[in-house]
């Protein structure tokens, strides 16, 4: 967090080509976990990481000439996120219309897609040289729910609450439990190193 610190402290508008290029760089992992996430929710779509980069780059470049205008009450790391995101979900839209259906379609058919967007390296964002993958796993390692860990996963890979309830064994009630404090558990381990 230091590197970024240092970036803060100046006007952010005013930054250099070179300097932003090298703060873009530094949030690469947290960027390309917002690219993902997009690309995530959208079937047939005909676009790459790379091009959805791009993207994120205009993204990005807009939110340093308004952060500190602004005054956005938001930590930079989850502005950038938002941001990112909600470049890419309008830029996914757009390619979601009946000119690009045929291309769409034949692109989400192929397993090339699927490929991609598994092999964009996960995001490791790390404190005190510790990547949040690791974070995550110690938690489920010494959780006191047996079955947090399969419940999150089987939800995170897009299976209905019916899906995990009959596959688990499960009430929706206690589906439901598992995974609230589940995701509140992790929410306020991670929240601290993205600030």
């Amino acid at each position: 967090m230091e590197p970024i610190k240092h970036f803060l402290n100046k006007d952010l508008s005013k930054l250099s080509l070179e300097e932003k290029t090298n703060l873009f760089v530094l949030l690469l992992p947290p960027i390309n976990f917002a690219i993902k996430k997009v690309m995530s929710k959208f079937h047939s779509l005909p676009l790459e990481h790379s091009d959805l980069l791009s993207y994120a780059w205009i993204a990005f470049d807009n939110l340093l000439k308004v952060y500190q205008v602004k005054k956005i009450r938001k930590k930079f790391v989850w502005s950038v996120i938002d941001a990112v995101s909600w470049k890419c979900t309008d830029v996914c839209t757009k390619y979601m219309n009946n000119r690009h259906k045929v291309l769409n379609m034949s692109v989400s058919t192929s397993s090339i897609k699927r490929e991609i967007i598994e092999n964009i390296k996960d995001e490791n964002y790390q404190n005190n040289g510790m990547p949040i993958q690791e974070i995550v796993d110690t938690y489920f390692e010494n959780s006191n729910e047996k079955l947090a860990k399969q419940v999150f996963e089987m939800y995170l890979n897009n299976c209905s609450n019916k899906e995990i309830c009959k596959k688990l064994d499960l009430s929706r009630n206690k589906f439901k439990k598992i995974l609230k404090t589940t995701i509140d558990d992790l929410r306020n381990i991670i929240r601290p190193l993205l600030d």
